[in-house]
C-alpha cells in the first residue's frame, strides 16, 4: 500500500502539464448546487445512526429526529477530496464527494439540519501546481461557497443558529468566509453558535483568543461557550507537516489568510469542549469510501488499523485513545495516544490529516448539541 500511496504522488506530478488552464476569473457561474440539504431526499448526509462498538459489541439504534426538530443548521464545506485532473473541479457531486460528506457530516444530521455547497474545489491531482497560484483558484472555489452561503440566508435561515463545519481546503473556505462576512458583521455574528474548522490552520494572535483569523470571534476554550471556533489538526508522532505552524504555513499565504511570526495556529481541546474526557475511537461509515485517492490513503494511513466495518450503518474501532494540545518543534497539534498498540503512519507533510473529524466524532457531535442549547438558553 505503501507503493499505491507513493504513485498517487507521482502521478499528481506527472499530470501537472495537461490540467486546464487557471480559471480568468471567480465567476460564481449558475445557482447552488446543494450536495446537501434537507428538502434533498437521499443525499449523502442523511444516513440512520446505527452503530456497532467493535470494542464493546454493543449496537446502538438511535432515533433520527424529523428536521422540524432540529434547533440548529450546520454549513459543511468539505475537504480536498476531487479526483478530477483540473485545476478547478466541476461543479458535481462526484462519488468521492458524496463518500466525504458521509464520513465527516452525515453523523451531525442527528442535532442540525445539515447545508453542503458543492464548490470548484482544487482536485487532489491539482494541488502541486494550484499551490503556485491557489489564490486565484481558491478565491474560484470562494465565490461558490460565498454564493451558496448567501442562498442559505436568504431561502432558509429565518433567524436560526448555524455551525460551520469544514476540514483542509473546506477550512481555508470557511476562515475566509467568517473573516469577511461573519466576524465584521453584528447582524450574523449573532446567528453563530459555534463552528468546528479542522485541519486548516486556523490562526490567533500571539497569546489571544482572537486577533489572528478574526477580530472578534474567539476560538473556544471551555464546555458550553458558544459563538466560537474549535480548530485543531491531528498527528500522532511529531515530524514537521503542512499543519500547526502559522510561520510556515503555505496553506494559509496561498490562500491570503493571517500567517506568519506573530499568529499561533489554533488547538483546542475537543475533550475539555465537550465535557468527556474518556477514550474515544473512530467513528465511520461502514461502507467502503469511494474508490479513488482518498480510498487509497485510508488503506495506507491516517487510521491506527483499516478503517473499521461492521453490519451496522456506523462502526467505531477498538482503538481506543486520547489526545492533548501539544507544541512539538513549532508545530501546534492535538497529539493522539492510542490506549491499543497500533502501527504508527503518517503521510509525509500531511500527519493523520484523514482522521481530524472522525477520531472522536461523537465528541464533535455533542460539542455542536451543547453550543446549540446554550445559543437558545442566552436567548
Amino acid at each position: 500500500m505503501k507503493r499505491a500511496a507513493a504513485t498517487v504522488f507521482a502521478t499528481a506530478a506527472s499530470v501537472v502539464t495537461v490540467l486546464a488552464p487557471v480559471p480568468a476569473a471567480a465567476a460564481p457561474g449558475p445557482a447552488t448546487t446543494w450536495l446537501c440539504a434537507p428538502e434533498l431526499e437521499g443525499d449523502p448526509c442523511d444516513l440512520p445512526s446505527d452503530t456497532t462498538d467493535l470494542a464493546s459489541g454493543a449496537v446502538t439504534v438511535p432515533a433520527q429526529p424529523p428536521e422540524s426538530d432540529k434547533q440548529v443548521d450546520c454549513f459543511y464545506v468539505y475537504p480536498t477530496v476531487s479526483d478530477q485532473v483540473a485545476l478547478s473541479a466541476d461543479r458535481v457531486a462526484a462519488p468521492e464527494v458524496q463518500s466525504i460528506a458521509r464520513y465527516q457530516a452525515a453523523r451531525f444530521s442527528n442535532v442540525c439540519r445539515v447545508f453542503a455547497p458543492v464548490y470548484r474545489q482544487v482536485p487532489l491531482l491539482g494541488m502541486p501546481v494550484g499551490l503556485t497560484v491557489a489564490n486565484q483558484l481558491l478565491d474560484v472555489g470562494y465565490a461558490d461557497v460565498l454564493a451558496a452561503w448567501n442562498d442559505y440566508l436568504a431561502r432558509d435561515n429565518g433567524g436560526r443558529p448555524v455551525v460551520f463545519l469544514s476540514h483542509s481546503q473546506g477550512t481555508l473556505m470557511l476562515r475566509k468566509l467568517l473573516r469577511e462576512q461573519i466576524d465584521p458583521n453584528p447582524e450574523q455574528r449573532a446567528r453563530l453558535a459555534g463552528a468546528l474548522l479542522l485541519g486548516g490552520n486556523v490562526t490567533t494572535a500571539v497569546g489571544s483568543t482572537t486577533g489572528g483569523d478574526f477580530a472578534n470571534i474567539p476560538v473556544c476554550t471551555g464546555q458550553g461557550e458558544f459563538g466560537c471556533v474549535a480548530a485543531y489538526s491531528t498527528d500522532l508522532i511529531g515530524l514537521p507537516s503542512l499543519f500547526g505552524n502559522s510561520e510556515l504555513d503555505l496553506l494559509s499565504h496561498a490562500a491570503g489568510l493571517p500567517n506568519g511570526p506573530g499568529y499561533r495556529v489554533a488547538c483546542t481541546d475537543p475533550a475539555v469542549l465537550s465535557g468527556d474526557s474518556g477514550p474515544v475511537g473512530v467513528t465511520v461509515p461502514s461502507d467502503p469510501y469511494s474508490f479513488g485517492i482518498i480510498a487509497v490513503l485510508l488503506g495506507y494511513t491516517t487510521l491506527p488499523a483499516s478503517p473499521p466495518t461492521s453490519a451496522s450503518t456506523w462502526t467505531t474501532s477498538v482503538g481506543r485513545g486520547g489526545g492533548q494540545c501539544q507544541n512539538t518543534n513549532g508545530y501546534q497539534r492535538y497529539r493522539l495516544q492510542f490506549s491499543v498498540a497500533e502501527p504508527v503512519n503518517e503521510l509525509p507533510l500531511f500527519d493523520t490529516h484523514l482522521l481530524d473529524m472522525n477520531y472522536g466524532l461523537d465528541r464533535l457531535v455533542d460539542i455542536v448539541d451543547q453550543q446549540t442549547r446554550a445559543w437558545h438558553a442566552a436567548r
